[in-house]
């Protein structure tokens, strides 16, 4: 019980492993992907998306199921900014898996780059026989996970401006 507890809180923030990650079956592996993923709450030193960032992900799937118009929680309503950003950090986090060497596949490729991306340091063992170019590829991803994406981009293009208009809203048919 206490090693399956530890086996659930350690791909969230530590990447301590006391079992064989290259010996776990595609389920489990799986379930450690998503919570590698997820990560740490935000103020952790932990990497991945956080849990607050799925947390409102979550929220505003059963907003649009239940037919509302905003995402509330506890007596309180979510911004439509907080919720744009979740839904950016998510994608954003999903164009990390990079790999220049063809003969590995994409599952230990994938939580690789996952375990990266979180800062986890779990591996399934192929760390050592990348190329130079993988490693500088998951040296990079490392630094991109713990910054965030997001907050690259916006350091990168956000120019600060106060716009006095706005266009008409549309409603896009989707689905």
């Amino acid at each position: 019980m206490v090693v399956s507890f530890f086996g659930a809180a350690t791909p969230r923030t530590a990447g301590f492993n006391s079992v064989d990650t290259s010996a776990l079956n595609f389920p489990t592996i799986m379930i450690v992907f998503i919570l590698m993923w997820i990560g740490a709450s935000p103020g952790s030193t932990g990497g991945g998306i956080k849990t607050s960032t799925f947390a409102l992900a979550t929220l505003n799937f059963f907003s649009l199921a239940r037919g509302k118009d905003r995402v509330e929680v506890f007596r309180r309503q979510i911004s439509d900014l907080s919720i744009r950003r979740a839904f950016g950090i998510i994608a954003l986090s999903l164009f990390l898996i990079a790999s220049f060497d063809e003969e590995k596949t994409l599952l230990s490729i994938a939580f690789e780059s996952f375990s990266a991306y979180s800062t986890v340091g779990l591996s399934l063992g192929i760390t050592p026989n990348l190329s130079p170019a993988s490693k500088i590829v998951i040296i990079a991803t490392m630094f991109i996970g713990r910054v965030s994406m997001l907050t690259i981009l916006i350091a990168l293009l956000r120019r600060v401006k106060h716009l006095n208009y706005r266009y008409p809203k549309e409603e896009i048919l989707m689905n």
